[in-house]
């Protein structure tokens, strides 16, 4: 493929052609059959690499907040053809996930008649997950692995990309970091829909940038194809109308610029038809392709899904946020959640290959709006939004800005040995920073704010404790000999589906089914230790945001994978009458009662 004005491909084809253009600032690399297997293997390894980091987060953490519901909605789809369950989110992603459970275990979908009539989520899912006499752990365990291997895909992506742009070393770098961003590593592993849509947002512009190198219908049909996926993944990929339509306005508005072969050269009116026809065979191709999503029952489920997200945004969430609580959102939550939830080496590199836009081979302009466009249109709107609950919301920019920033490496040719340690340096610092932190990886927090350890002072939700914390309660239960212990824990799974014995104290989020006689801690337990989930701690959904503000202010014995903190209240009369006082609030008086006595008093 030969090298158009306004792009770069690095192919053993365009090389020359690179070399005579009057935007070639620098000798480009030259590509051989050795430097090519070394970049292969490094790659693949980066990618193996994170499938290993993937494998230990999946066997470490249990099941986080929607997991269950996406799965047996996913089940329901397949087996029922029915779409009342979780319609808030399109379809695809869950029937992937729940078809390996499907294909090897056959399981009945058959919840209680009042609970499905009322299409009652939580409980058919909890039901399905706790009662389908499989082991719950076997069930989400495979149902976590089509997310993992799409994130798999989406490092490769980012690598591949990079590659096509700069040659070897940048697909190393741009692999390298995907492979090390703990935000990728965690969100690929559970049944939610955050990684999968990424995937294909990046894969809809990739494509849309290989359409713009050597234009062909098997392209233009990539592009609409990924764009459908993307649509049946995630609401929030409607963003992808904005993207691609500021990118073929680009087109037509810069002439000095243009984005297809031939753009510099013909009329602007002949370049609005063309944009005009790019992005109506792209948009029937992606309505297109829901349909098979929905079993080809029409667009009405999607369009009301999507109908019930816009309103859900305009309504806001309760977040916490450096230690401040609102409902409305703050404009600075994202910015700075990016901040100290990516590894410091990665910002580094991120911020010195958008800000040495001229070095090496430059950033240009066209580069820029296949890169950048899509970071500013996600950027604008979530900060915009008045959700603030999870820097997840942000994962489809990563890719895009790795491969922006693998552009440094076309410095190592002028200086390579600064080079590799302007570069190698931060990308060890990232991996060395991420490892220490797996298989917590969703509870990661740089060092800018003193690591995952500290994390609680300025996130929580689905940066920190989303519930899945209760693997690592049972081990250490198991490990200090503490047969039960009081919990208030955030989530929707059953903690004595993982063999936790409690007795369960108010808590936020969850959910109580199926009923379940209150357990009480016996007298002789010995050691009375207290687990609150970190969002219970902060009191995100509580109406008294302070119900726990007593523990804050001591030092736990033990933080559970950053996401559970455990307090010793043994002997300690002030911690059982405060714990007396929440139960009285909570409207549950005979435990009340009970840590009256546990403190001397009647």
């Amino acid at each position: 493929m030969g090298r158009q004005v306004g792009y770069r491909v690095h192919t053993p084809k365009s090389l020359a052609a690179l070399a005579a253009s009057p935007e070639a600032t620098y000798p480009p690399p030259m590509e051989t059959p050795s430097r090519k297997r070394w970049a292969l293997f490094a790659c693949l390894g980066l990618v193996v690499a994170f499938l290993v980091q993937g494998f230990a987060f999946v066997r470490a953490n249990s099941q986080t907040y929607d997991e269950a519901v996406h799965l047996a909605a996913g089940y329901s789809y397949l087996t029922t053809h029915d779409f009342r369950l979780n319609p808030e989110h399109p379809p695809l992603l869950k029937e992937l996930a729940a078809l390996p459970v499907y294909l090897r275990y056959r399981l009945p979908f058959r919840p209680a008649p009042h609970l499905w009539e009322s299409a009652e989520k939580w409980a058919i899912s909890r039901d399905f997950l706790y009662q389908s006499g499989v082991p719950a752990d076997d069930l989400l365990t495979l149902a976590r692995l089509p997310g993992l291997l799409m994130g798999a895909l989406l490092v490769g992506l980012t690598g591949w990309w990079a590659y096509r742009l700069w040659g070897e070393k940048a697909a190393v770098v741009a692999t390298a970091l995907a492979a090390f961003e703990p935000n990728l590593v965690a969100h690929s592993c559970l049944v939610t829909t955050d990684v999968g849509s990424a995937l294909f947002i990046l894969l809809t512009i990739y494509f849309l940038w290989e359409y713009g190198n050597t234009p062909s219908p098997w392209l233009l049909a990539g592009v609409g194809a990924a764009m459908g996926l993307a649509l049946a993944s995630k609401f929030s990929s409607i963003l992808l109308v904005g993207m691609g339509g500021l990118i073929l306005l680009a087109h037509v508005l810069l002439p000095g610029g243009a984005l297809f072969p031939g753009g510099t050269a013909i009329p602007t009116g002949k370049r609005l038809k063309q944009a005009f026809l790019v992005g109506g065979v792209v948009f029937a191709i992606a309505t297109l392709v829901i349909l098979p999503v929905y079993f080809f029952q029409g667009w009405s489920a999607w369009v009301s899904g999507l109908r019930w997200q816009l309103t859900k945004g305009g309504l806001g969430h309760a977040g916490f946020f450096l230690g401040e609580h609102s409902q409305e959102g703050w404009r600075a939550y994202f910015p700075v959640a990016f901040l100290i939830k990516t590894p410091v080496g990665s910002i580094f590199l991120i911020a010195l290959g958008l800000l040495a836009f001229r070095a090496g081979s430059p950033l240009t302009r066209r580069d820029a709006l296949f890169l950048l466009v899509p970071v500013a249109v996600f950027l604008f709107i979530v900060i915009r939004g008045r959700i603030n609950i999870g820097l997840r919301y942000l994962v489809p920019i990563y890719p895009f800005l790795f491969v922006a920033a693998a552009r440094l490496t076309t410095l190592l040719d002028r200086r390579p040995r600064f080079g590799r340690v302007l570069i190698g340096g931060p990308l060890l610092l990232t991996a060395a920073s991420v490892l220490r932190a797996t298989p917590n990886d969703l509870a990661y927090f740089n060092e800018l704010v003193g690591g995952p350890g500290q994390g609680h002072r300025y996130l929580g939700d689905s940066n920190l404790d989303w519930g899945q914390g209760l693997k690592e309660l049972k081990a250490f239960m198991d490990r200090e000999g503490v047969p039960m212990v009081y919990l208030s824990y955030f989530g929707t799974a059953l903690p004595e589906g993982y063999g936790v014995r409690y007795q369960e104290a108010p808590a936020c989020g969850a959910v109580k089914w199926p009923p379940r006689p209150v357990q009480e801690l016996p007298p002789d337990v010995g050691r009375e230790l207290f687990a609150v989930g970190v969002t219970c701690l902060q009191g995100i959904y509580f109406d008294d945001k302070d119900t726990y503000a007593w523990l804050r202010e001591r030092e736990p014995v033990a933080r559970l994978g950053y996401a559970i903190h455990v307090y010793d209240l043994t002997g300690d009369a002030d911690a059982h009458r405060r714990l007396a006082d929440v139960y009285e609030k909570n409207g549950q008086p005979h435990l009340a009662a009970a840590e009256r006595r546990r403190a001397g008093g009647r």
